[in-house]
């Protein structure tokens, strides 16, 4: 089953790795490092807007959809959400215009983050109806409807850049759009499901306790990876901030759409299972889940650590430079927060416990500033990269610590050996090869990424890394058993 899932998420992770490199490969050639720089810092003020004002709203539906479907409360479930969706959204709205109003930054910079915290304000509307569908295994819809609002939004915020002057403005318009044009195609579907609901206010209650402990986590989690970019703002400038998140986005980005693919697939059936059919079954989904985050996250970033400087041309000229030198690094700190945030935060979620999440992440975001206000004064960019690396480390070892006080989350040790070698020989067999010099750089990482993909599959084959024999049978004769994730046994 999670490997059919896995296939079925696939148009959704092809949609987010198109605009995840689009927004690289395209915005940082028609936007100066200034621009662009102003443009991540709105993308992070964004993210951390809609984590404390929605995100406990999404969580809930995700997480409550399956006890709604159990008790036939679905309408009452819905209508609920939806209500508190529009009720959060005003209040949201007004209090981030008042903000910004009094906020002591420059007038460009308000309306980039004017029009960011619009288009969050209206996203949560959707989102709640995606968080449904997954929760109710309605996949293809999902994917559908999320595909279509990714790309639709990306292209027509390319077009605004290219046909107005609103440069980092315009990806904030084409979400607004893009999220108005599908959400209204949803809404079709999903208000006649609320017929015969009530706004339950014990629900809110529920929800309140479950979710906004999740809200609070995701928001230290945030500004555990990206606080540093507002560090380098004020230490070195908007252009220095946009050259390390070009390199950050590219290396981190690259590495997390993986841990997504597989959360998507996984989290619905781990939840799912723990409802219905008790905890047994759910750790088995997880055990099976942490072996394929490692197998296929770990060489993601072992490869991207040894092409990131011919990947350069990737990136536009104005951040080239700088951004691939944070890469390598940045890519295996990538591998660590994924850890920590789809594998061990989903025993929080289980467990329920999602309070303790929370003070997990505080020792680890006070180390991430600390270290940022130390390193980045003498070492700059490398020096933000090493204080996200120990601040990562630290929090995922106590988070794994405190995540198996309250749920059996097991962490498979040999296929995290065996997956460790076959990265190992893949990285000295690509840096022993004399790749030569007269290649271009599209050429050598074409050549490289194929030849260390080659040896890794080669030597996880040999040792059954992460028994990945099975998982390659499944995929080449396209059958799998309808039974609860049975692909990693190691």
């Amino acid at each position: 089953m999670m490997g059919r899932s896995m296939l079925a998420y696939i148009p959704v992770n092809i949609a987010n790795l198109i605009v995840s490199f689009g927004t690289v490969v395209i915005l940082t050639r028609l936007l100066s490092a200034e621009e662009f720089g102003r443009y991540a810092i709105a993308v992070i003020t964004m993210q951390i807007a809609h984590m404390l004002m929605f995100t406990w709203l999404e969580a809930s539906a995700a997480r409550f959809e399956a006890r709604a479907d159990r008790d036939g409360d679905t309408a009452s479930y819905l209508k609920t959400l939806y209500s508190l969706g529009a009720g959060t959204s005003l209040i949201a709205g007004a209090l981030f215009a008042a903000v910004l109003f009094l906020a002591p930054i420059s007038t460009v910079m308000k309306t980039v983050l004017a029009f960011a915290i619009g288009s969050t304000c209206l996203q949560v509307f959707f989102n709640i109806g995606m968080e449904v569908h997954k929760a109710a295994h309605r996949i293809k819809r999902y994917s559908l409807s999320f595909s279509t609002q990714t790309l639709l939004s990306f292209s027509i915020g390319i077009i605004i850049i290219l046909t107005t002057p609103l440069k980092e403005t315009g990806p904030f318009v084409g979400i607004i759009i893009g999220v108005l044009i599908v959400l209204t195609f949803d809404l079709i579907f999903m208000l006649p499901r609320l017929k015969g609901g009530a706004f339950d206010p014990a629900k809110v209650k529920t929800y309140a306790q479950y979710g906004i402990p999740i809200s609070l986590s995701l928001i230290l989690a945030i500004a555990l990876s990206s606080a540093d970019i507002y560090l380098i703002a004020a230490f070195m400038g908007e252009a220095s901030a946009g050259e390390y998140n070009a390199g950050y986005n590219l290396a981190n980005r690259s590495v997390e759409m993986l841990f997504i693919w597989l959360s998507m697939a996984v989290t619905p059936m781990a939840i799912t299972a723990f409802e219905k059919s008790g905890s047994q079954v759910s750790e088995t989904i997880m055990r099976d889940y942490g072996a394929s985050l490692l197998w296929i996250t770990l060489p993601a970033a072992t490869g991207i650590a040894l092409v990131a400087k011919d990947a350069g041309f990737i990136l536009g000229e104005s951040v080239r430079e700088n951004a691939v030198t944070v890469m390598p690094w940045i890519a295996f700190a990538g591998v660590l927060n994924g850890f920590i945030n789809y594998y061990v935060q989903r025993a929080f979620v289980l467990s329920g416990e999602t309070k303790s999440f929370v003070w997990v992440l505080l020792a680890p975001f006070g180390l991430n500033i600390g270290l940022n206000l130390w390193l980045i004064p003498t070492y700059g960019l490398l020096g933000a990269v090493f204080a996200t690396i120990a601040a990562y480390s630290l929090g995922a070892l106590i988070a794994f610590v405190v995540a198996r006080r309250y749920y059996p989350l097991p962490f498979p040790i040999k296929a995290f050996a065996k997956i460790s070698f076959a990265c190992l020989c893949m990285a000295i067999s690509v840096l022993l090869m004399p790749w030569p010099e007269s290649w271009s750089s599209v050429v050598r990482l074409l050549a490289k990424a194929g030849w260390g993909a080659s040896v890794y599959i080669a030597v996880c084959w040999i040792i059954n890394a992460a028994n990945c024999r099975d998982i390659l049978v499944m995929i080449t004769s396209k059958i799998r058993p309808s039974t609860p994730a049975e692909i990693i046994r190691d």
